[in-house]
């Protein structure tokens, strides 16, 4: 089995990415964020963003996955996130599933707006510094 979804990562990639869950979902997904242990941010309309566990101690910042966290629902109060950043979905019965047609569109549109914001601000921090 496979399901669609959508990486982050702190080099400020995004891209779409098959997990391949033949062997389990955790499996698949650790495969993907290029760790050990997963943990789930909730976002809004049930869509997930996976992290790595250990990844604010052993990950780089990864500031376009935080904005589009932010930009979907986290709570603006919560801290940055680490590493890559899978985006997934869950059904009802909180079972990980791919993204929707919808979802992905949202989540692509997301990063493409919170990379554009990010460029806007590191602009303007370059002018008032210099």
């Amino acid at each position: 089995m496979m399901l669609m979804g959508i990486r982050a990562t702190p080099d400020g990639t995004v891209e779409g990415v098959v997990v391949n869950v033949s062997k389990s979902s955790l499996a698949g997904m650790r495969a993907q964020i290029g760790c050990r242990a997963v943990d789930v941010v909730r976002l809004a309309q049930r869509i997930d963003g996976w992290i790595d566990d250990d990844g604010f101690y052993t990950q780089e910042r990864n500031l376009l996955a935080s904005t589009i966290a932010w930009m979907l629902g986290r709570d603006a109060a919560c801290g940055l996130l680490h590493g890559p950043v899978l985006f997934l979905t869950a059904d009802a019965d909180g079972a990980t599933r791919s993204l929707s047609p919808d979802q992905y569109a949202r989540v692509m549109l997301t990063a493409n707006l919170a990379k554009d914001s990010l460029t806007r601000a590191e602009a303007l921090i370059a002018a008032v510094q210099a």
